[in-house]
């Protein structure tokens, strides 16, 4: 079965609707007939129709307002909606946030990562403390699992394969003004992927980054 695309009404439709919430009766008939060209009835079911077609029209229009993807004229309004654009976001398009379906998972938030234009391998990492139990004259070990501060990601940066990394601009040292210990040169700028990761990260996992290359 093809589909089959639905248009918005024109006047005459319109009109002809109206006139079929006509009561029975011939009365309301045209002379007992369901004709209404030429008639003094059908003109003004026309006029009606002329009037309520562009609202009917409009009506239908906002038919697709209510899908992001056929959305035209409210897209504004779903940005705003959605808080789009948004720097941290892990969606730069308000529809792919409105459609995404994603977790709080390590491939998630890689493959969002490389649609910024971030070349990041993550390794989530849980930290077990161990406890010492004693039971008569042996000591067990117990695992204590679920401390919130017990997860972490470890994500590694790879430069190199980031065309959204900008570099950071190599000066020499003024004198004066450099200081012993100080770093000669300032430290990759990676804040936009931080945000980023901080977005789908685990509310309670430690983000750790490290860059290479």
């Amino acid at each position: 079965m093809s589909d089959q695309v639905q248009t918005c009404p024109g006047d005459a439709e319109v009109a002809l609707h109206f006139a079929r919430l006509r009561p029975r009766g011939d009365a309301w008939r045209n002379g007992g007939f369901d004709a209404l060209d030429g008639s003094t009835m059908g003109g003004f079911f026309a006029a009606l129709g002329e009037g309520a077609g562009p609202t009917a029209r409009r009506l239908c229009d906002l038919t697709d307002e209510f899908f992001c993807s056929t959305a035209a004229e409210t897209l504004d309004l779903w940005a705003a909606e959605y808080g789009v654009p948004d720097g941290c976001d892990p969606f730069e398009a308000v529809c792919d946030k409105v459609n995404a379906v994603g977790d709080s998972t390590t491939a998630y938030a890689e493959a969002a990562a490389l649609r910024r234009g971030w070349s990041v391998a993550i390794v989530e990492e849980f930290i077990v403390v161990t406890q010492d139990a004693g039971y008569g004259r042996r000591c067990y070990g117990a695992g204590v699992y679920g401390a919130q501060q017990g997860v972490a990601w470890r994500a590694t940066v790879d430069l190199s394969l980031s065309p959204a990394y900008v570099a950071v601009e190599g000066r020499p040292p003024l004198y004066g003004v450099h200081l012993y210990g100080d770093a000669l040169n300032c430290p990759p700028d990676i804040e936009p992927l931080r945000c980023l990761l901080r977005r789908i990260a685990p509310a309670h996992a430690d983000l750790i980054l490290t860059t290479i290359n």
